[in-house]
This record gives C-alpha cells, structure tokens and sequence, in this order.
C-alpha cells in the first residue's frame, strides 16, 4: 500500500474547495448563515460589510432605495465563484480532486494488485512442490495451470500497478523521483524475466505431452534442479517487493533531483538482459532425461 511521504498530510478536499472559494470570492469567507440571510436589506448589508469603508454608505443608501442592481450583482458573483470551485480545486489539488471523483477506482486498483501478488505467490509455491524429475500426468497437468495462473497474475500486477503510480497513488512526479520505487521495479523485472525459463521448459513439455511423446513428463535431475533454483530466487525477489514498497510510500532516500531516466534504464537493462539470457538457456538446454534414464 501506499503510505505518506513523511509527516506531510495534503489538505483536504473541503478545505481545498473552501480556500478555492474564499480566493474567488472573498464574501464566502463569511459564515454561511449570514451570506445566505433572508431578506434584501440583510444580503447588501452583508456585501457592503466586505467593502473598503469608503464604498460603505453609498452600499446603504441603494439597499434603503431599493436598487435591485446590488442584489444582481452579489448574486451573479456567488454564483460564478460556486460554479468554478470544481475546476479551482482541480487545478490547486489534482491528486485529492481525483480521489475525491474516483474512490471506487482507485480501491478497485488496489485489490487488483494484492490479488494479483497474491496468486504469483500461490503459483510459484505450487510450482515449487511440483517440480521434480518425474511428474505424474496430473502433476503435469497441474504445472501448466500454475505457471498460466502465473502469467496472468504476472500481467494484472503490472496492469494495476501503472494505474496507481499514474491515476490513483501519489502521481509519476513522486514516483519518478523515487530510487527505491525504481529498486522495486528492478525486483519485478528479475522476477518476470527469470521465469522465462521455467515458462519455457513447461511449454516445451506440454506441447510434448500432446503430441504423444514417450517420457514427455520426465524432467530428470538437472532440469528440475535449475528450475526449483530458478523458482526459489523468484520467491526472494517477490518476497522483498513488499519491503521496497514500504519504504518507497515513506519517502526514504526520496531524491527530487533524480532524473527518471536514472532509475528506467537500469530496470530496462536489467530486464532484456534476463530475457535474453534465460530464453537462451531454455531453449538451448542439453540434458536428455530419457538417455539419462536408460544409462542408469
């Protein structure tokens, strides 16, 4: 979850559409019971309570006579003041005006990237226990659903992630400026780019499996010692995303000289790089756990 950056605490919405209000139109800044009084005498007495001394009596001679041009005027002046405190508070507080508008949104965002951490965790703890050099048809069956689980949990998480950081958290300008936010990326993007190679090899054994292959759902030794590796390092890197978040939603090491770019082309590197790599390791693997069998 996102936390505060620091002791600082935004105000609020009522607060930012009453400052908006007294800025446009000073004469809202008197108690509502008085500006919204009965009668003619009582709504100028109260305009010209707002004016400089000098304008004073000539605001009492118009009341006594009548003059229905003073109640026109301190009407359409209320008027415009209410009908732009929308867009007033908009502009003075963006981020509290959108929270305001879209709450659902935003809680709706949130509880799709818990969700969405949560089944990553359950898909690799499952894949973990399945893991091993030979698997049953039903094991295998079983691999192939987590690692699908996997992939969309994978997909929502970056999903609602972008909305928070972009719509519904503090706003890019707080996030871009942030090292650990970047660090936490970076652990996402390990994350995400290791798991190509369990991916792969599953695929690789589904496809198998339907064709009708002998051994299909045979493993050996080495492959799934380097997948369960692959799986337990994913599960460190998940595992300390919730402490990088943590930090990051608290402002700590908070730099707001850091250029963006600073933090995205480490993560960008990181992540081709692992891609690269894990899917070359994948689909160039040699062990032959079948051979490896009949040897024995």
């Amino acid at each position: 979850g996102d936390g505060g950056h620091g002791d600082f605490r935004p105000p609020s919405v009522v607060s930012a559409v009453t400052m908006a209000a007294i800025a446009f139109n000073p004469t809202l800044a008197l108690p509502a019971r008085v500006t919204l009084a009965k009668g003619r005498s009582r709504s100028v007495a109260v305009r010209a309570s707002a004016r400089p001394a000098g304008s004073r009596a000539a605001s009492k001679i118009d009341a006594e006579a009548g003059t229905p041009l003073a109640m026109s005027d301190a009407s359409d002046s209320k008027g415009l003041a209410l009908a732009a405190l929308p867009l007033l508070t908009a502009l003075a507080l963006p981020e509290a005006a959108e929270a305001a508008v879209n709450p659902v949104a935003s809680a709706f965002a949130a509880y799709g990237h818990y969700l969405g951490l949560v089944l990553v965790v359950a898909s690799l703890t499952t894949e973990k226990f399945l893991v091993k050099p030979e698997l049953t048809e039903d094991e295998a069956q079983k691999l192939v659903i987590a690692d699908s689980v996997y992939g969309i949990a994978g997909v929502l998480v970056l999903y609602t992630g972008y909305l928070r950081v972009t719509q519904y958290g503090k706003g890019w300008e707080y996030y871009a400026h942030e090292p650990i936010f970047w660090v936490k990326m970076g652990l996402f993007a390990v994350m995400g780019s290791s798991s190509l190679f369990c991916t792969t090899k599953i695929v690789q054994m589904a496809v198998k499996k339907t064709n009708g292959e002998e051994n299909a759902t045979v493993l050996g030794e080495k492959l799934s010692a380097r997948m369960q590796k692959i799986i337990n390092g994913e599960l460190l890197a998940i595992g300390s995303i919730p402490l990088a978040a943590a930090l990051m939603a608290r402002g700590v090491a908070y730099a707001e000289n850091m250029p963006w770019q600073a933090g995205a082309a480490p993560v960008a590197l990181v992540s081709l790089g692992l891609s690269v790599k894990y899917v070359k390791e994948a689909l160039t693997w040699t062990d032959e756990p079948a051979k490896e069998k009949v040897e024995a």
